[in-house]
């Protein structure tokens, strides 16, 4: 999500699902330290109240949501095309941007 630019409502992510818990996985949060400061980081994980959990997972960082996301039966919100097939084709629900504007909740193997 940050590295495109692109600004994501929660509250309207939020209204799809229902009252949840936000997590990201450490893995995530490493992949984003390429690109951004910690700092930056640090700040947006405590403004958005998301929980960073360790998988414990090895892999590359897509593999390791597709496997926590099906262990935990999470929903996974993203922008990355080629993750939400992955997840989709496993029958986890995503939530993604349609035509870059409006947040889609699709749940997989329906």
């Amino acid at each position: 999500m940050i590295q495109r630019k692109r600004r994501i409502n929660l509250d309207e992510a939020m209204e799809l699902v229902g009252p949840s818990k936000l997590i990201t996985l450490r893995e995530c949060v490493d992949e984003m330290r390429e690109k951004i400061s910690d700092q930056k980081i640090s700040s947006l994980i405590e403004k958005l109240g998301i929980e960073v959990v360790d998988s414990g997972l090895k892999g590359n960082v897509d593999d390791s949501i597709v496997e926590f996301a099906e262990k935990n039966k999470a929903i996974v919100l993203t922008l990355d095309l080629g993750l939400k097939r992955r997840l989709i084709e496993r029958g986890i629900p995503v939530i993604y941007l349609r035509a870059g504007k409006k947040l889609i909740l699709e749940a997989g193997g329906i």
